[in-house]
């Protein structure tokens, strides 16, 4: 069975290449955190994100200080080491309700489709692997390239 197969399949909206500036903060009670960070790619669904700490599958967080001030939740649904001395982590997040809450205009055609739930996403075979590296058909978008 592929994996590349898998995310194709479960990518639902363009990924964007954005650093976007947000306040990742736990909604569970223990461990407490907040952190600043940003966004490294974001979508309808969700974004990948670079903290300092590990956060399992699973954890509930909220994402404030938006672009227009808007806040919102997510669920961890990947979290891997970045880089040689695995100080940083890129932890995948899903928006519990999808939408452009990351004020991207203009917006990739597909993104302008009705909103569709989360659903769950296969996670990489390989511990190391980083899962923004697989892209579906629909591909990845860079703003300011053409």
């Amino acid at each position: 069975m592929s994996t590349t197969k898998d995310y194709a399949t479960s990518r639902r909206s363009t990924r964007l290449r954005a650093q976007i500036p947000v306040r990742v903060s736990s909604l569970d009670a223990a461990p407490h955190f907040s952190e600043h960070c940003h966004t490294l790619v974001v979508n309808l669904q969700g974004c990948g994100v670079r903290l300092r700490r590990t956060l399992d599958p699973g954890y509930r967080v909220a994402l404030d200080e938006l672009p227009g001030g808007i806040g919102t939740t997510a669920t961890v649904v990947s979290c891997v080491p970045v880089g040689p001395d695995k100080k940083f982590f890129l932890v995948g997040l899903a928006l519990d309700e999808p939408g452009n809450v990351w004020s991207i205009h203009p917006a990739p055609a597909d993104w302008d489709s009705k909103p569709q739930t989360a659903s769950a996403v296969a996670t990489p075979n390989k511990s190391a692997q980083w899962p923004y590296s697989m892209f579906s058909d629909k591909g990845e978008a860079h703003p300011g390239r053409k």
